[in-house]
């Protein structure tokens, strides 16, 4: 028998590069401000649920889970304000935007996305065999309604808040896109929960509107994949028809209803993150340094000693936090982002040790 790797892997996938994550350093006393991830426990009802869906010796793990996630279903259409037929469970965001591709995308059907956008993307276009199209934003980081609306394609992704600027966009941009839009429009708010706005209320009003969201940031679950969209019905049993039997687990199902449920608990994070990004912009700000105004989670900044400004700037600064073991998320392969870093906002304790590092590197 002769087996020829190469030519037994799918065209789309041979000529494709993984999605690369942030890194997961090991060993402790780190400062991990690179993956977006909360710096808080989530809510203690969420482990309250997992131990009893575990029981006594673990016995309902013997059993499938429910296929459809019914009952978190109904605790994420709830949160915002909707009916359960309009909700759809997944295994973390990523797994919603990679239903939405092969649900919606091939060879001859496009995807567009605003450049820059979520690196995620293109990954999903190539193993699809879909064009992906970047639409790159106009001066002062515009929206380019005209060019989106004239792109052709199948699905326009809007990540909103950006990733990696941060920035975040009102709906009624969201409203235009998703009106003038003629194909399927994925708002993707990872980060929105920081922002103060959601379009998820909008797919009642538009058919061609799907609005992702996740656990991972905002609720402090990065660690159990658990996310969601929400969209008409009709698409949402599209949808349904591409996802795994049983894309999410017992303990997953579990730990999502409570963690929706105990909204107090979130808007309190919430809220201690948008009061350190605000005084950590208020410190960029101070000293000189330029940044996208954040709607998020995190900040994207361009280091500066002096007027020197760039790439090797921020790899230089990147690098010197991380000899720190500050760990900060630097995109040296990306055009559009390789001037700058993206910073997750800690804890106060976090943001202390990063704005002294920062004066320190200036000295240097």
């Amino acid at each position: 028998m002769k087996f020829d790797l190469k030519t037994a892997v799918s065209t789309s996938v041979s000529g494709m590069a993984a999605y690369a994550p942030g890194e997961q350093p090991e060993g402790g006393s780190w400062t991990k401000l690179n993956t977006n991830e909360l710096p808080y426990p989530p809510s203690p009802k969420v482990k309250a649920a997992i131990l009893k869906e575990l029981g006594k010796r673990g016995e309902s793990l013997r059993l499938y889970p429910a296929p459809e996630s019914p009952k978190l279903r109904e605790a994420i259409a709830k949160f915002y304000g909707l009916k359960a037929p309009f909700a759809f469970a997944g295994n973390g965001s990523d797994d919603v935007l990679n239903i939405a591709v092969r649900a919606f995308s091939d060879s001859k059907r496009a995807i567009s996305t605003i450049d820059p956008s979520y690196s995620l993307y293109p990954v999903l276009a190539k193993m699809q065999g879909a064009r992906l199209k970047k639409i790159p934003f106009e001066a002062n980081m515009k929206i380019p309604f005209k060019k989106i609306f004239e792109s052709n394609s199948n699905i326009f992704f809007f990540t909103n808040p950006n990733a990696p600027t941060g920035l975040g966009f009102d709906l009624k941009t969201v409203e235009k896109i998703a009106k003038n839009f003629n194909g399927l429009v994925l708002v993707d708010e990872a980060y929105a929960p920081f922002s103060g706005f959601s379009a998820a209320r909008l797919v009642k009003k538009y058919d061609n509107l799907i609005v992702a969201g996740t656990s991972s940031k905002a609720w402090g679950m990065a660690g159990m994949r658990v996310g969601w969209a929400l969209a008409n019905p009709k698409i949402v049993e599209i949808l349904d028809r591409v996802r795994d039997s049983y894309n999410l687990d017992r303990l997953a199902q579990a730990a999502g209803i409570a963690a929706l449920n105990d909204v107090e608990y979130h808007l309190s994070k919430v809220r201690l993150i948008v009061s350190e990004r605000e005084k950590f912009q208020k410190f960029l700000s101070g000293i000189g340094w330029n940044f996208y105004p954040s709607s998020s989670n995190f900040i994207f900044f361009k280091p500066r000693r002096g007027t020197s400004e760039g790439a090797a700037e921020a790899e230089a600064f990147f690098e010197f936090l991380k000899k720190n073991k500050i760990l900060l998320r630097y995109f040296p392969n990306e055009k559009s982002a390789c001037d700058g870093v993206r910073m997750t906002v800690g804890t106060p304790a976090d943001m202390a040790r990063v704005r002294k590092a920062v004066r320190e590197w200036i000295k240097l």
